[in-house]
């Protein structure tokens, strides 16, 4: 009897747990959730919900205002996107897709490949943001890749550094308190 007593909770908390493959994951407003996994679908977290963590592969991730999530927020080949009041327990990390966040903390670093960044209206980011040198395939191929687009937008903290590994258009507004600016081809383009 007490092995099912014991049984029982894990049971629970996994049920809680949102997977899919090849389809969409819509989850609505004040809803608690464990993980949230899709494999070519997009997932949509509404409002003042609570999440474990968040990895898509193929498909767009959108949180609705005021999210919270756990862990970190994980996307191949789609895009990220917070509203205001989002509250992000680890990374954020992209590739091949754009990052969008508004009003918005992440305890971890923002990392992404190839899609532009834009870190908007007073977000603060414990960590580094990073744009990585892309591990692709360009086998021979002389042609460089097109930079980066990074907006870094009004009262937004950054308590790390900003570290290009390849070409970026930054954008830093000139109320953003960044850490120091590392990378050897970094275009300022002024403040937005």
């Amino acid at each position: 009897m007490l092995a099912v007593v014991i049984g029982l909770p894990a049971m629970a908390a996994a049920s809680d747990n949102q997977s899919t493959v090849n389809k969409s994951i819509k989850i609505g407003d004040n809803a608690t959730i464990g993980n949230v996994d899709s494999v070519n679908g997009a997932i949509r977290i509404g409002d003042n919900s609570f999440v474990e963590s968040i990895d898509a592969v193929n498909g767009s991730i959108k949180l609705g205002n005021d999210v919270k999530v756990d862990k970190g927020i994980d996307a191949v080949n789609g895009s990220i996107s917070l509203e205001p009041g989002c509250e992000v327990g680890g990374n954020i990390e992209s590739v091949n897709g754009s990052i969008k966040i508004a009003n918005t903390s992440v305890a971890g670093h923002i990392e992404t490949y190839n899609g532009k960044l834009r870190i908007l209206q007073g977000s603060e980011v414990v960590g580094n943001v990073v744009v990585r040198k892309s591990k692709g395939w360009n086998w021979g191929s002389k042609e460089k890749r097109k930079p980066v687009k990074v907006e870094i937008g009004e009262n937004v903290v950054i308590h790390g550094d900003l570290i290009f590994e390849h070409a970026v258009e930054l954008n830093l507004h000139d109320t953003a308190r960044v850490g120091e600016i590392i990378g050897d081809e970094v275009e300022l383009l002024g403040s937005s």
